[in-house]
């Protein structure tokens, strides 16, 4: 039995919480560590990783017929 869309909301929910609390510690050590400059950067890095992440993610569950 495969799993509808709608029952796929809270993965794709708590992968965001995830995604938003590792851009939100990268910030945190690299702001303790080198300061504003490296923090901001190692977030939108962070952040970009996630996004390419969720976009192979999706592509896989798209081609599995899962979406």
């Amino acid at each position: 039995m495969s799993p509808q869309p709608s029952d796929l909301w809270l993965p794709l929910v708590l992968f965001a919480i995830f995604a938003l609390l590792s851009v939100l510690g990268a910030y945190l050590a690299l702001n303790a560590w080198r300061g504003r400059r490296a923090a901001v950067a190692g977030s939108v890095a962070t952040a970009v990783f996630f996004a390419a992440l969720l976009a192979v993610v999706l592509t896989l569950m798209r081609n599995a017929g899962l979406l």
